[in-house]
């Protein structure tokens, strides 16, 4: 069954936060293959003006895929994984993000629309850190079939 459009304009608060922690940035910078000394020692992120390492620029991908996981299922939309593709990503960097920032995530679902006997979604996000500052917006556009859908 197709979602319905009443859930454009839909915003969802994620109730966890995401505690950045050193280890996992250094991790994540090895999976990606970043080599950058800021993402790994702490003398090298103070020469460039900060106080703890820095995550690589994709690094919160992991906590968005969980909160919007769970705006799908706040909101009882039941696309899941396995019929999920993303066919668009835009990603603005308002302020790095650092090993000991506790980040929150705000979601919004600005629009949708039926192609292909798919929905398709564009989620807009929104990142804060612990002092309120927005340090990163994006919005993904997804495509996907809904449980009812595949039958």
């Amino acid at each position: 069954m197709a979602l319905s459009p009443d859930i454009v304009g839909l915003t969802y608060e994620h109730p966890d936060t995401y505690v950045v922690g050193r280890e996992a940035v250094r991790q994540y910078a090895v999976a990606v293959k970043n080599d950058d000394p800021a993402y790994r020692d702490e003398d090298a992120a103070r020469a460039l003006g900060h106080d703890s390492i820095l995550a690589p620029l994709t690094f919160i991908s992991v906590f968005g895929y969980h909160a919007q996981m769970a705006f799908f299922d706040h909101a009882g939309i039941t696309i899941t994984d396995e019929r999920l593709i993303q066919a668009e990503q835009g990603l603005k960097f308002l302020a790095p993000i650092k090993a000991g920032d506790v980040l929150r995530c705000r979601i919004r679902i600005d629009s949708l629309r039926r192609a292909f006997g798919a929905d398709v979604l564009t989620l807009r996000s929104w990142i804060v850190n612990q002092d309120g500052d927005t340090v990163q917006e994006d919005y993904t556009t997804m495509a996907g079939r809904t449980e009812a859908d595949a039958d």
